[in-house]
């Protein structure tokens, strides 16, 4: 039994051993076959062997002062000092008593992870192992052949960069105007596709986008709902970003399907387009093969969202963007080879409808002072 780091835990008395439970929540993971536990009320990752996990199972109604033969009192002892077996059980810390345990197991598996240690000999050694694997393709296969080319004149925008950051906000309300093809190119063309490529040697030819990615892997698919812009029947689409054009995926999806999938919050009621982003997770894990790069690819997801709601203001459009979406079904609608890929974030874009004074008309200025802020 081991821990990953040093214990602050204040050992019970031998007699109050028999009152010990197992403490709540608890997480059990198998990793590459070795049993790791933790939990949401303790600071510690442990490793233990099987019969650990069989006493901790047993004790979740309390030891009693028993516990399976051949179990010595010492790790019994040792698992109360490292906090997994408890005499009373109380409510985890923020955030984790909300979250619950999938996020706290996901936050632990991600913590600490090692990375080169900066010499030229482990750079070798990870260039050579990377070259070893085949490279995953920086573009999606598309569906069909078929697609739909946009225009390549790029939108006069004078908007001031300052300008663009103040104007930035959420939209749900739109004008039912359709919206001029030249801005939607343009909404795709900064947001999901290419403006460079680099030479980057045995890592292959990389897509350098506005958006920033973790070692220019641009993971990021675009799949675009249009319901509403000047010249593109509606339907749902994948953008293509070196083509700058729209594949057809499927010619029945509509606000209905859009709005289903992100628990109705009526961001897709009125837009012109909606788009929804998927993972294909393997440009990512081919070049960082450590868990950590979970947690990057979500921040990818970020920065694209927040490249797509800016762009948006730069050209007087309004962005609304949600994480809030059933997965599954967003899965299957697009077309996923699911688990190697998977969808990720959904936006909405439009003319935005303000209210009188500028804002959207979900925004409420506070006329008169707050208790709190």
């Amino acid at each position: 039994m081991t821990a990953s780091e040093n214990s602050t835990s204040i050992a019970p008395s031998k007699e109050s051993l028999g009152k010990l439970r197992t403490v709540d929540p608890l997480v059990i993971e198998a990793l590459d076959g070795k049993f790791v536990i933790s939990s949401p009320r303790n600071r510690l990752r442990l490793r233990v062997r099987a019969d650990v996990v069989g006493l901790l199972l047993g004790a979740r109604d309390g030891l009693d002062g028993n516990w399976p033969d051949g179990t010595p009192e010492a790790a019994v002892q040792r698992l109360a000092d490292f906090g997994f077996l408890v005499q009373d059980n109380q409510e985890p810390p923020a955030p984790w008593a909300d979250w619950g345990t999938t996020a706290w197991s996901f936050h632990n598996r991600i913590r600490d992870t090692n990375f080169l240690d900066g010499s030229d000999e482990a750079a070798q050694r990870y260039v050579e192992k990377l070259s070893a694997r085949p490279r995953p393709s920086s573009v999606r296969r598309p569906p069909s052949e078929r697609i739909l080319l946009l225009p390549r004149i790029r939108v006069r925008c004078e908007a001031p960069y300052l300008d663009v950051l103040e104007s930035r906000r959420t939209h749900r309300h739109f004008e039912d105007t359709p919206l001029d093809l030249d801005r939607f190119s343009d909404m795709l063309h900064y947001s999901f596709a290419p403006l460079r490529f680099a030479d980057a040697g045995p890592l292959g030819t990389l897509q350098l986008r506005a958006a920033a990615s973790g070692g220019a892997r641009h993971e990021c698919e675009a799949f675009v709902f249009v319901f509403n812009v000047r010249g593109v029947e509606p339907a749902l689409y994948l953008y293509d970003g070196i083509r700058h054009g729209l594949v057809p995926v499927d010619g029945n999806a509509g606000r209905e399907q859009a709005e289903h999938l992100t628990h109705r919050q009526g961001f897709f009621t009125s837009c012109s387009f909606g788009v929804f982003t998927a993972a294909v997770a393997e440009r990512m894990s081919w070049k960082y093969p450590d868990p950590r790069a979970y947690k990057i690819l979500l921040h990818n997801v970020g920065h694209v969202a927040q490249v797509f709601s800016m762009t948006a203001s730069a050209l007087g459009l309004g962005a609304t963007l949600t994480g809030a979406i059933r997965d599954s079904e967003a899965d299957s609608l697009l077309q996923l080879d699911e688990p190697r890929e998977f969808t990720t974030f959904a936006m909405a874009c439009g003319i935005p409808s303000p209210g009188p004074d500028g804002l959207p008309q979900s925004i409420k200025t506070p006329s008169t002072p707050p208790e709190a802020y």
